[in-house]
């Protein structure tokens, strides 16, 4: 997958957030589904990342809370 510089640094920040989350005994469920939809938005352009998506997708769900990285699609 190719990204401009910019993307890159954006998703790995976000990539970064979700693990900071992921290691914290309380972790801010809507932070990381908001995390999550960024990346998948990222994402999405890329044919060869679309089970990435669909498995973001699945992980937003099974927390209850909203996928918003289709929209305007």
């Amino acid at each position: 997958m190719t990204f401009p510089v910019c993307d890159q640094e954006d998703l790995i920040e976000a990539i970064d957030s979700v693990e900071a989350q992921l290691h914290t005994n309380h972790p801010n469920v809507a932070l990381m589904c908001r995390f999550l939809n960024s990346i998948a938005r990222s994402l999405r352009a890329q044919p060869e990342a679309r089970d990435a998506c669909l498995a973001i997708e699945d992980a937003i769900g099974k927390a209850g809370m909203p996928s918003t990285w289709q929209s305007g699609i």
